[in-house]
Order: structure tokens, then C-alpha cells, then sequence
């Protein structure tokens, strides 16, 4: 009876071994940094797996919208997220390990208007109008000089909002901006472009859940890795590879 049962414990060994080398993630589409559908998956993801590989790990990675990839990866079902940015709230729900590396946040506008300021408070006193997705990061200070707020659900409407002088600003990583317009949304290509200099330079994390157990375990391998990745120089390579170059406002 023991020796029918040992093929099947065998197997069920080698599973739970295989499964325990294998970290389940969840990412939103964050084009140009992470995508199912971008060469390696984007720059994010291709370091991400990398990190763990140097630790001996693999990463399957289940893409879904953003509010459904953080609700997800909270509840822990997920160890970790990729491509997020720190808040004080995301803290008493994830740690947060070494940063992947930083973007450059600008504020989008219409083309043909114009604005000087020198403070975010400067952009509330000429009674200016803030759009942006519900779930998603604000610059810091922004929101507390009481500018008018409006919130929609996804990228595109937003962008629908700004072509449509609905909202004057909004503020939002400058690859990806890029690439939505470039890419997603070229009816708005000739509407808007950007202010530079960018208003901030944000880290990206890989978030790890603190309701899965193996959550502090995980972050110490990715930091290993990241450590290795940093001191050879290949994230630097990658994000060479696989980011578009820096550029100006269309023209």
C-alpha cells in the first residue's frame, strides 16, 4: 500500500518544490515600463525577473487593471505588484524594498495654453483644474493647495477631459503619458503635450503584500538581486534597452 502511494507523494513533493521557487505577482499595463505585450514585457518586469532568477527564483505574473492588481495584491493574493509608487498610505499595506528605478513625473496640458508658476499653490490661485484616475499617486503637496479635483476612472477619459478643456492639468509619468498618446490615444497628439522641467523624479517599486506570508522572505531575495543588478550595471543596460530615449514637448 506505501509503495502505491509514493509515486503520487513523489510528485506532489516535486510540486510543492517547483511552486515554492516560483513567485506569483501582479501588474497593471504601464506602458513603456511593464506589458504583456512589450519586448520582455517592459523594463520593470524584465529587472524584476531578473532579481529573483539571480536568487534562483522564477516570476509568473498575471496582468490586470490597476485598482484590481493593489485590491488583489492587499488581500494577498498576490505576493507583490510591480510598477508602484510610494505613498504614506501604501505603507500600512506593503513593503516596500529597494526601488526599481525612478521616472520622471511632469504635468500634461493643452498645447496651446501656457502656464508660469513657481509653486503648486501658484497653479491653485489662477484657478486651474486637476484631472486624474481614481486609485493612482498624486505629487506630493499638490492636492493640499485645494486645486480643483476631478477623478475619472481610466487614462483614456482623462485624456478625453484635458482635449476637451474639461480639466487644465494633469500630472503623470512622462514615458508613459508618451506612450499613451503615441500609441493609444493619437487623436490627442496635436492637443497636448507637456511642461518640462518635470516636477519630480518618483522611484517604482515591487510592493509585497503584508497578508502573504512569505512576503519579508521575498523582499529580501529582490533586494539581493537588485544589490547584484546595481553593482554590474545591468539595470542600467536594461532600462537602456527597453525605455524610449528622454525627449522635448512635441512639436
Amino acid at each position: 500500500m506505501m509503495k502505491l502511494c509514493l509515486p503520487g507523494l513523489f510528485l506532489l513533493l516535486v510540486s510543492s518544490l517547483l511552486n515554492a521557487n516560483t513567485v506569483l505577482l501582479a501588474s497593471s499595463d504601464y506602458s513603456p515600463h511593464s506589458g504583456e505585450h512589450l519586448p520582455e514585457e517592459g523594463a520593470l518586469t524584465a529587472i524584476v525577473r531578473r532579481a529573483f532568477a539571480l536568487q534562483g527564483m522564477e516570476v509568473d505574473i498575471h496582468y490586470m487593471p490597476f485598482a484590481r492588481a493593489m485590491q488583489a495584491t492587499r488581500q494577498g493574493h498576490y505576493a507583490g505588484i510591480i510598477g508602484v509608487k510610494h505613498t504614506p498610505e501604501r505603507e500600512e499595506q506593503f513593503y516596500f524594498p529597494t526601488p526599481i528605478y525612478h521616472t520622471s513625473i511632469v504635468l500634461f496640458k493643452r498645447r496651446s495654453e501656457q502656464y508660469n508658476f513657481t509653486s503648486y499653490l501658484d497653479l491653485a490661485h489662477q484657478g486651474l483644474r486637476y484631472g486624474s484616475v481614481l486609485g493612482y499617486s498624486h505629487p506630493v503637496g499638490f492636492l493640499e493647495t485645494n486645486i480643483r479635483h476631478y477623478q475619472v476612472s481610466n487614462e483614456e477619459q482623462l485624456f478625453q477631459l484635458l482635449a476637451a478643456d474639461r480639466v487644465d492639468l494633469i500630472a503623470g509619468d512622462k514615458l508613459n503619458g508618451i506612450y499613451l498618446l503615441e500609441h493609444e490615444f493619437s487623436e490627442y497628439l496635436t492637443q497636448i503635450d507637456w511642461i518640462e522641467p518635470p516636477i519630480e523624479q518618483q522611484p517604482l517599486y515591487l510592493l509585497f503584500s503584508r497578508q502573504h506570508p512569505e512576503a519579508l522572505s521575498l523582499k529580501a531575495a529582490f533586494n539581493a538581486g537588485i544589490e547584484h543588478m546595481q553593482q554590474h550595471g545591468e539595470i542600467d543596460q536594461l532600462t537602456q534597452r527597453l525605455l524610449p530615449p528622454p525627449r522635448l514637448p512635441f512639436e
